[in-house]
């Protein structure tokens, strides 16, 4: 089946996750995307798994995408940027606001190249406004935003950051939805768009708890109990005294009521909470348990290390975890496109590439030119390339 976005050519000149996690899922959905990486490389090169000179960090966010390397202060760079531009349908970016435009190939700029072009520009605080130099990582958007003293109350402990980069995944899938937006406006007027991202508004935008401390209430959504049980950890989403827990094991006839004539409330919920406990301690297994909770019609989870998602049944049973080409002879293991369609595909399109490694076959394939014109510009410093095939793991 065809991809949703085939056909269309995109220039990602983002680095880290806030922008490259973007162009991912575009690639995920039939998209040409064609990372434009600086000399210096990617942030994310540097961290992971190292196979074949990829790291995982940067394997995650680039998969699939071809690659040119260009330094963008070499003469002739910005020409052949601009050249690109004329065929592309959208660039991402996200560098501090004002880099672009020192570079000579802001919005404007571009747009004058080719009107038809939708760019997204991600920064951690806007294009404008008092803070909008200001550089900016996901910790320091959770930070801001709030989210950091939350899990500190939660958890009542020191405040720590979360451990994904919401703040950079969240601009970049924001990011996502304007892009397609874009697109779909520009097939109505023929007109592109530059969508200005923050990481900070798209965070804050998606926080579905905010509300209950801008309005000064308590959080009245639970955190259920985890707990520690002969097969493993599990979390229930429950009230913390397991009230509907009870109540659905007494309507069962599966416990009695324990509580002592009289007692007082903290009496009955310890008494209760123990009942509870004896029944669960008898599931040693965790068929038993999960068992128990279909008859309970409970939601529930294994607190499940991460290093065994291999067994999560639901992943296991969509294909979310395959295993693609590692560049060594083996493979590695990878999140796959979370996209379903009934009439279109998605999905992986292959590892992520070294530095430069499609410079010929993306000038040939996007501006027809010559195996001499490519190497004029490798030789000059304009293109680098970086073609190790192999490489130890580190």
């Amino acid at each position: 089946m065809p991809s949703p976005l085939d056909g269309v050519r995109v220039l990602d000149f983002s680095r880290i996750v806030a922008g490259p996690f973007a162009g991912r899922m575009l690639t995920d959905l039939g998209a040409d995307v064609v990372k434009i990486e600086p000399p210096d490389g990617d942030g994310t090169r540097f961290h992971g798994r190292n196979v074949a000179n990829i790291p995982a960090f940067f394997n995650y966010q680039n998969a699939g995408k071809r690659n040119i390397c260009i330094d963008l202060a070499a003469p002739g760079a910005i020409d052949l940027v601009k050249d690109l531009v004329r065929l592309a349908d959208i660039v991402i970016e996200n560098y501090r606001p004002g880099v672009m435009r020192r570079l000579g190939i802001d919005y404007p700029v571009l747009a004058e190249v080719n009107p038809k072009l939708i760019m997204l520009s991600i920064s951690g605080y806007g294009q404008d406004g008092p803070e909008s130099k200001k550089p900016s990582y996901a910790p320091v958007v959770h930070a801001e935003l709030g989210l950091m003293h939350r899990l500190a109350e939660r958890n009542e402990s020191p405040p720590g950051d979360l451990p994904l980069s919401v703040g950079d995944t969240n601009a970049s899938l924001h990011g996502l939805v304007g892009v397609l937006a874009a697109l779909h406006m520009r097939a109505q007027t023929g007109i592109g768009q530059h969508i200005d991202m923050a990481m900070l508004d798209a965070t804050f935008a998606t926080d579905d708890r905010v509300h209950f401390e801008l309005e000064d209430m308590p959080d009245t959504i639970v955190k259920g109990p985890i707990m520690k049980l002969e097969f493993g950890t599990v979390y229930i989403a429950a009230d913390p005294e397991m009230r509907l827990v009870f109540k659905k094991l007494m309507r069962r006839g599966m416990i009695e009521d324990p509580t002592p004539p009289g007692a007082d409330l903290a009496t009955k919920i310890r008494a209760r909470r123990e009942a509870i406990d004896a029944v669960f301690a008898r599931c040693e297994t965790f068929d038993a348990f999960s068992e128990l909770m279909d008859t309970l019609d409970l939601p529930w989870g294994e607190v499940r290390d991460p290093r065994t998602l291999r067994d999560q049944p639901t992943l296991a049973a969509r294909n979310m975890l395959v295993d693609i080409d590692d560049r060594a002879g083996g493979t590695r293991p990878i999140a796959n496109s979370p996209y379903r369609f009934s009439n279109a595909s998605a999905g992986i399109r292959g590892p992520a590439a070294h530095r430069g490694e499609h410079n010929h076959d993306v000038l040939t394939d996007w501006l027809d030119l010559e195996p001499d014109d490519i190497a004029r510009m490798q030789s000059t410093g304009l293109l680098k390339s970086e073609n190790r095939e192999s490489e130890n793991d580190q």
